[in-house]
């Protein structure tokens, strides 16, 4: 048993817990809000190589590069997160708050990196859904 093993209490697969992961994803909110965009990275990074793929971290983590201003970056978290967690669907419908926000944050990626034709349709995407339609639950 490694020492960080029994510091966890001797978890046996080396993964946070649900309430030690709920903890730090709420850390890394909290550090993001209050600016500290480097510290709440470096949680996000720490979950992700500890093989964290769900749809909440790697939102967090385009958030953290967005607010970094690392622009490619939030742009290849967003495809990896729309590999994993697709928000495409058929007919009418209403965009949660995380599917608004993850276009949006890919609307203004593509500005920033001057990419018109790129932004114009994640703009129509964007405020296609933002009105008619069910509210999809997330």
């Amino acid at each position: 048993m490694t020492s960080l093993q029994v510091y966890r209490g001797g978890h046996p697969t080396g993964q946070p817990s649900r309430r030690e992961r709920d903890f730090l994803m709420l850390n890394i909110y909290v550090l993001a809000q209050h600016g500290y965009i480097d510290r709440a990275g470096v949680l996000v990074e720490a979950l992700y190589l500890m093989g964290d793929r769900s749809a909440d971290l790697l939102l967090s983590r385009a958030l953290v590069r967005f607010l970094a201003g690392e622009w490619r970056a939030t742009l290849a978290c967003l495809e990896e997160l729309d590999r994993a967690d697709p928000i495409e669907r058929f007919g009418n419908y209403r965009l949660s708050e995380r599917q608004r926000t993850r276009r949006y944050l890919k609307a203004r990626c593509l500005y920033e990196l001057k990419e018109k034709a790129g932004v114009r349709d994640a703009l129509e995407s964007y405020l296609r859904h933002g009105t008619e339609g069910n509210e999809e639950p997330e």
